[in-house]
């Protein structure tokens, strides 16, 4: 080999070490600058607290992972065994080279995986948790964490798109304490200007079978009822549920529908809801209920009702039919 490309032969070697190098060093300063950004947002929310085992940014790949997530603020606590975000390589040399700050104002997507997400409200008592969770961004991201930590208004579009295994809801004081779903999926946007995600954004969710344990009141009082369809009673099984919302003109007022399919029937509701705190205070309001889809045997229960109590159920649309009012939590029919 000649001496000329001996020195060419180094000078490439020399070249992708240094890039090599350079990329460990960049994603070095990236975990340097999410912990100071994560310190300086919490700093200034001043009731938020974010606690992890470690942080990791790995070179080339842009990953950027968290193990032992801890987030509280107020009553609020959600955990995850590990949250990995994956951002574009361009990304993280934006955020090394330009400052978190000015990375995350380019960043406009982002993909992540939480490994064992939960959530606990500590004054209810309430918990959210699944074994997995992926989420899909769209929108500009330090805008959304700004909005997200210290409720001001988005100045951008942002979205939002969910999907998990095994979601376990724990809702004590309620008609349903627990509730399982096997997958779910939820897509959630709102417009800049607003400031409000969850009143003033639009909302649309999706799960697959699904078990549902009523309270107990409830067993006592319909648990022959339910036995009598073949069920347990503190383990009712649906195929499948659905809940959309979009806000109206009026503060706080949602336009909603949901739907609920069991192998007996089809429960759907639609109408506005007013929110209050806490959630089940909300008055309802041009709310109706559908039943539909009968099973033979469902369908044989209710002919069997209303001979038996000599009454005919309102239908409409080979379905039933039931306005309601009152309360999330205490509905009423109404005439």
């Amino acid at each position: 080999m000649s001496n000329k490309s001996k020195y060419s032969f180094v000078a490439i070697v020399l070249i992708l070490v240094a890039i090599l190098g350079y990329h460990y060093y960049a994603a070095s300063q990236a975990e340097q600058q999410i912990r100071a950004l994560i310190e300086e947002q919490t700093a200034e929310a001043g009731s938020i607290s974010v606690q992890y085992s470690d942080l990791d940014v790995t070179p080339f790949t842009g990953k950027v992972r968290f193990q032992d997530l801890t987030i509280i603020f107020g009553n609020h606590i959600e955990r995850a065994k590990e949250l990995t975000v994956d951002l574009s390589y361009l990304d993280v040399l934006g955020i090394y080279i330009g400052g978190t700050e000015y990375g995350l104002e380019h960043m406009h997507s982002a993909d992540a995986f939480l490994s064992n997400p939960s959530y606990v409200n500590k004054e209810s008592l309430r918990q959210v948790a699944a074994d997995s969770l992926q989420i899909r961004f769209n929108g500009q991201a330090l805008d959304g964490i700004r909005a997200a930590i210290t409720d001001t208004v988005f100045t951008e579009n942002q979205k939002l798109h969910l999907n998990g295994r095994r979601l376990r809801l724990q809702l004590p004081k309620t008609s349903v304490t627990n509730f399982k779903a096997q997958t779910f999926n939820y897509t959630g946007s709102i417009p800049a200007g607003e400031d409000s995600f969850w009143e003033e954004g639009t909302h649309e969710v999706s799960m697959d079978s699904l078990t549902v344990t009523p309270a107990v009141s409830f067993q006592n009082s319909y648990g022959f009822f339910i036995q009598g369809f073949g069920y347990a009673t503190d383990a009712i099984p649906f195929q499948s549920a659905g809940f959309s919302s979009t806000p109206q003109p009026q503060p706080g007022v949602l336009q909603f529908t949901s739907n609920l399919k069991s192998e007996l029937a089809l429960v759907s509701a639609e109408g506005l809801l007013t929110l209050r705190e806490p959630l089940g205070n909300s008055p309802l309001e041009e709310t109706t209920v559908t039943v539909s889809d009968f099973s033979p045997s469902f369908q044989k229960v209710l002919a069997n009702i209303e001979k038996l109590l000599s009454i005919s159920l309102p239908r409409k649309d080979n379905g039933i039919f039931i306005r309601l009012r009152g309360t999330l939590s205490n509905p009423v029919t109404a005439q």
